[in-house]
């Protein structure tokens, strides 16, 4: 059974283009990790800073697996810092 994990974003207004940027990458290279079955990036029409993310993976742990890697290679750090505040997370499974 997958998983599906919901990550909420504000962007820092003056890194809004930069951030976009990172976000159109996730929606290439996301993929790609083992595990990551897909993603939907979104952005909100009321607030462009918003974004959402709906990310759906085999596991928990695989997602999990996923995030310490990008605290080891420094990947999240440069995303981090284009940020107005920390991101939420959920998991959610589908009914």
């Amino acid at each position: 059974m997958s998983v599906n994990v919901i990550v909420q974003f504000k962007a820092l207004t003056a890194s809004l283009s930069a951030f976009q940027n990172i976000m159109e990458a996730v929606k290439v290279d996301l993929p790609k990790i083992s595990g990551c079955r897909g993603v939907s990036v979104m952005q909100d029409l009321e607030d462009p800073c918003r974004f959402t993310l709906v990310e759906v993976w085999e596991s928990q742990a695989k997602h999990a697996a996923h995030l310490e890697n990008l605290v080891a290679d420094g990947t999240w750090t440069s995303i981090a810092c284009h940020l107005d505040t920390q991101p939420s997370t959920g998991y959610f499974r589908t009914l």
